[in-house]
């Protein structure tokens, strides 16, 4: 019994605290693109919150010889980089749609930058709405769709969420924070917070071994040296609490069109947690694809197929005349 209160207690202090440059460098003014009194209240947010301002690194995948309809913002899930949705973003840019991929703080990239090299959700999200505002002023008169896979679609989530006025559509894959073996993980970290709560440990086996049974794929993950996969017992639990507020951010998703994607065969996040979290969006204009015979990466490390392709670019194409993406109002 004194193990499990003592477990309380660490969630319980921790809490409190769970609110809440690669090719491009996605800085710079945008009063052409955000009104003054947004970049206000944004700032001011921010501010709030304790955030300190970051450029996120950034890689672009667009063809100068093909003619640019739409932008796609892309954002990774746990541990890995941006750098996996290359194969991605090259498709998606011999179609007209630039790519870009940012780089999550805590990881890729940020393990070099000073002050970012661990979790920082309230930081991250901060990170996306600035890229999202310079991606607009880079692409004016481009409607802009938000990506996101796993963790990263429980980001582009909440983003969507929190700023609306920011992206003409939602593509969330694997989103869901319901897990298999979630149970037992959940009581592994504990014990070690109460350990340590700041020392890392390697997660990635057993992420690995969940999220595909591809020989080729496990190798490259776990040989992968930008993928970070020793995290802290408080940054799983940060990651754990920020993927726990998902139904929420579903709900307050009210106008804009969004496209939920789950592989059936995923290991690692259970199908009907995705498909719970589709039925909470408040918006109408909402679609939910299963993919057979796909894991739980579909569009990172090169995973998807040309059904994937196919369906995530005509629902683009569906959403670019609706779209008003050269006036946030």
């Amino acid at each position: 019994m004194s193990l499990f209160v003592n477990l309380l207690a660490a969630f319980a202090v921790l809490l409190p605290t769970l609110t809440g440059a690669a090719a491009v460098e996605l800085g710079g003014s945008a009063s052409d693109v955000v009104k003054k009194d947004r970049k206000a209240e944004y700032a001011a947010a921010d501010k709030a919150r304790g955030i300190k301002r970051a450029n996120a690194p950034c890689i672009v995948w667009s063809d100068a010889n093909v003619p640019t309809r739409a932008v796609l913002l892309c954002i990774h899930g746990l541990g890995l980089h941006k750098d996996t949705y290359e194969a991605f973003g090259k498709r998606m840019q011999a179609l007209g749609i630039a790519t870009y991929a940012i780089d999550v703080r805590g990881f890729g990239d940020f393990m070099a930058s000073k002050g970012h090299k661990t979790c920082d959700f309230d930081g991250c999200l901060s990170d996306v709405r600035r890229s999202l505002i310079a991606i607009r002023r880079a692409n004016p008169n481009k409607p802009v769709f938000l990506l996101g896979e796993s963790m990263g679609g429980a980001i582009a989530l909440r983003v969507t969420a929190m700023y609306p006025e920011l992206i003409d559509g939602l593509i969330s894959s694997v989103p869901a924070g319901d897990r298999f073996k979630q149970g037992r993980s959940s009581w592994k970290v504990a014990i070690k917070y109460l350990k340590n709560k700041d020392k890392p440990f390697n997660v990635g086996e057993s992420v690995i071994e969940q999220a595909t049974q591809k020989p080729e794929l496990r190798e490259a993950w776990s040989k992968d040296p930008v993928a970070r996969m020793d995290l802290s017992p408080k940054e799983l639990m940060q990651f754990q609490m920020f993927m726990n507020q998902n139904h929420k951010s579903a709900k307050l998703i009210t106008a804009k069109p969004v496209l939920i994607v789950q592989g059936c065969e995923d290991k690692l996040v259970k199908p009907e947690g995705t498909v719970e979290l589709y039925n909470k969006l408040s918006t109408p204009d909402r679609e939910i694809v299963l993919i057979p015979n796909a894991e739980h990466l579909i569009f990172e490390e090169n995973q998807f197929n040309d059904e994937v392709i196919t369906k995530v670019a005509g629902w683009i194409d569906n959403h670019i005349s609706a779209s008003s993406a050269n006036q946030i109002k």
